[in-house]
């Protein structure tokens, strides 16, 4: 039986004095504004250039922390100091957001996809929902509109045009699904409705193999399978993070339908990526078995597995499954044996198969501070909840 109480406390502490602090202490540039993204395993920058997903996503984490947690002063004023950054120098004036920017703010690359607008809107609704100043209101919406109209104008133009592979990631709808849930406040109750809808569309119709039960990462446009080792990699930490945002939109509009169906991909997701002889979860696998030809497939990154916990929790707390209880218990055992850095504040990014650091560095543009403070936050809230299940609870066998 799982003390809920305790593990809440863990995750809390994990999260305030080993996770928070290193950012806090590490990732502001004072200087030229916003946050350094690449910081050695010490906290010693690496590089100057700034993605601007990277920046949304640590302005994000850090006013939701501020927002839902403990509303901490030093949360908010952390990021506003990233979402001042973003507001002058991630987008054009017609609101197209950059990719890439240099240390000062001075645009490198423009976005091909929709993930920096996505991000960009996620952290601008959670600043205003922190501050309440319609700034973060009027840039959310002028954002988000403007991502809207590129994601139709894109999808337009695959089905234009013809003799040549179109491929799609599920990030790019992950990352859409979670900014219309942070925008949800902002919009009236028919137009949130709306597009709440076409993103849920979107992942359940044309990335959900409804054959498999899978969600795939590559797909051809309207959801064509690509026979390719691509087209039949699971990312598994990916599928974790789209299925919480899934049971968070579960929570909201009780489609327990679709709670249930969330769970059993997690579940199988589970067994599929958890490797037997090292233990943890691999980051990739084939879903037709075949052999992998990515180098990092069996690598073990913290992102995921905090994903994965964050997921199973909820699971267990709208369903009260046993099986998210049974593999919450595994996953979280090995999470917290390998990945805390014990010398220092801040986690390991990723493990080898000897299970030693991957990297002398603990954070990457591609792998910030979003997940594991969303998740630990997350997973700390949630099992506090749990435990207000106990009488049900108490039959809970973990295996």
């Amino acid at each position: 039986m799982l003390d809920f109480q305790k593990l809440s406390a863990d995750y809390q502490q994990a999260l305030l004095r080993q996770v928070v602090p290193f950012w806090l202490k590490n990732s502001r540039d004072s200087l030229c504004g916003g946050y350094f993204d690449m910081l050695s395993a010490t906290g010693d920058v690496i590089e100057g250039d700034k993605s601007v997903a990277a920046q949304a996503q640590q302005v994000w984490a850090f006013a939701w922390l501020y927002n839902t947690f403990d509303g901490q002063p030093a949360w908010l004023d952390h990021a506003r100091h990233g979402g001042n950054l973003l507001s002058q120098f991630a987008h054009t004036e017609t609101l197209d957001c950059y990719s890439q920017l240099d240390r000062r703010g001075r645009p490198l690359s423009p976005a091909t996809s929709t993930i920096p607008a996505s991000t960009t809107v996620m952290a601008y609704a959670q600043l205003h929902r922190a501050t309440g100043e319609d700034e973060w209101a009027m840039l959310a919406k002028q954002v988000f509109g403007q991502l809207l109209e590129q994601r139709d104008k894109s999808r337009a133009q695959q089905q234009e045009i013809g003799g040549y592979r179109q491929v799609r990631h599920l990030s790019e709808a992950t990352q859409l699904l979670k900014a219309v849930l942070d925008m949800q406040p902002l919009l009236d109750e028919e137009a949130g409705k709306a597009v709440a809808d076409m993103a849920l569309q979107e992942i359940i119709a044309e990335f959900l193999d409804r054959r498999t039960n899978i969600l795939r990462e590559y797909i051809l446009p309207e959801g064509g399978f690509i026979n390719t080792p691509e087209g039949r990699r699971l990312n598994v930490g990916l599928t974790f993070q789209t299925a919480g945002y899934l049971l968070d939109l579960c929570a909201e509009n009780g489609d327990r339908k679709m709670t249930m169906q969330v769970v059993t991909w997690c579940l199988h997701l589970c067994e599929q990526a958890w490797d037997e002889a090292m233990g943890g979860l691999n980051q990739y696998i084939d879903v037709k078995g075949q052999v992998s030809i990515f180098p990092d497939a069996q690598q073990k990154w913290a992102w995921v597995h905090v994903e994965a916990i964050s997921c199973l929790v909820k699971g267990y707390f709208q369903t009260r499954h046993p099986d998210c209880s049974k593999w919450f218990k595994r996953i979280h055992t090995y999470t917290f044996q390998h990945f805390p850095d014990a010398k220092q504040n801040g986690w390991h990014l990723a493990l080898d198969q000897q299970q030693l650091p991957l990297l002398s560095a603990k954070s990457i543009p591609e792998t910030g501070c979003f997940s594991l403070i969303k998740c630990l936050a997350e997973t700390a809230k949630t099992l506090i909840k749990c435990g207000q299940l106990q009488p049900l609870a108490r039959n809970v066998r973990v295996i």
